[in-house]
């Protein structure tokens, strides 16, 4: 008897602050996905709390931050649109999708398309101060500033 076929395994970067990002990853995750993914928000990695790895150690911050990035376990990357098709592709119930998405006419409107999105996801879906589900507390103002009251008068 074989065993079975190992799950490739994915990393997926994401922007943890976009609404359209966190709503994906949250729609993966419950997903039958025939692929081990592993999530990194950007942020995180930006931030040094995740160390780069072989694949997106290369890659600038500004691209980093730019779009998705899905890095597989020999350190091929692909980015943006790629990125997207490449998880498609591993659902099998939109399979069909990421291979249609391949398609050399498909392929240029899937590019632009993502490129247009990926630059205005945070005016399409807004944005938020949480990542990977840990919220930021809104900062008070400094005694003196804003002319407001910190505390509620009795």
């Amino acid at each position: 008897m074989s065993s079975p076929a190992q799950l490739p395994r994915l990393t997926v970067v994401y922007d943890g602050e976009c609404n359209l990002c966190l709503a994906t990853v949250d729609k993966l995750r419950q997903m039958p996905v025939r692929a081990e993914l592993t999530f990194v928000p950007l942020q995180k990695l930006i931030g040094g709390e995740v160390k780069p790895w072989a694949g997106i150690a290369d890659v600038p911050v500004r691209s980093l931050s730019a779009q998705l990035h899905v890095t597989d376990e020999a350190g091929r990357r692909f980015s943006g649109a790629d990125g997207v098709l490449k998880l498609l592709g591993c659902i099998p119930s939109l399979a069909w999708l990421a291979a249609i998405g391949r398609w050399p006419g498909f392929r240029t409107v899937s590019i632009v398309a993502y490129r247009l999105i990926a630059r205005y996801r945070y005016r399409l879906f807004g944005r938020t101060s949480c990542s990977d589900g840990v919220c930021a507390l809104p900062r008070r103002a400094p005694e003196g500033e804003g002319g407001g009251h910190d505390h509620p008068e009795p």
